[in-house]
């Protein structure tokens, strides 16, 4: 593990027993981006209005704002 690795898991990782591997940070960090492409593309002016779509809208929204608040290393820059 390189030091900018064991840096990031440090700022993560409150209590040892609950830190999280580098993979676990790429899959919450993969599945964050994802949301945030996709309520992105809701927002956008020329939205899409299928069947469900007001609802995956605010899911997304919801998801985002559950994952930034438990895994705060997702609002930083790199």
């Amino acid at each position: 593990m390189s030091d900018l690795e064991k840096n990031h898991m440090n700022t993560v990782c409150a209590i040892p027993a609950s830190c999280l591997t580098i993979d676990q940070i790429d899959a919450i960090t993969h599945a964050w981006l994802d949301l945030c492409a996709i309520k992105e593309h809701f927002d956008a002016p020329d939205e899409f209005l299928g069947v469900g779509a007001e609802e995956l809208l605010v899911a997304c929204e919801g998801s985002i704002e559950e994952l930034e608040q438990e895994f705060p290393f997702l609002l930083e820059e790199v």
